[in-house]
């Protein structure tokens, strides 16, 4: 059975992953750059790998994006005249809100190993991205 501060990191790991989801699919037809466009289809693919995995390892946690609809109307007005360094911009300081959300949830809750290793997986895969989209801000 997973305890509960368990369970709460798992769904914030999910949410984080589909935020980025939600928001990389509004931003794509965006993206003019194809070099960027192909590195922010190949996170978007990496996310939904993770996600898979910890679905399979993890299927009585709940899997929802929390407050999708706010969100997407927020990537949708930042993105209205933006051009790719704004989006890559939106795309790092997601990546950045993500991994300060999962590195508090892993301070304060105990967790077991596997969860951790999702977590880093997540924050490593962040981390990747970020580097690859300084490029285009």
């Amino acid at each position: 059975m997973i305890k509960l501060n368990q369970t709460t990191t798992i769904e914030e790991l999910l949410n984080g992953l589909n935020m980025g989801m939600v928001s990389i699919d509004h931003l794509l037809d965006k993206i003019e750059n194809e070099k960027l466009r192909n590195i922010v289809m190949h996170q978007r693919k990496n996310y939904g790998e993770l996600k898979d995995e910890i679905i399979h390892d993890y299927p009585d946690v709940e899997d929802k994006t929390k407050q999708k609809l706010m969100l997407e109307g927020m990537v949708e007005m930042r993105s209205i005249m933006a051009d790719d360094a704004k989006i890559a911009k939106m795309l790092i300081e997601g990546c950045n809100q993500a991994i300060m959300t999962l590195t508090h949830l892993q301070n304060e809750h105990e967790s077991i190993t596997k969860v951790n290793d999702y977590i880093s997986q997540f924050e490593a895969l962040n981390q990747h991205y970020i580097e690859e989209l300084k490029a285009f801000i």
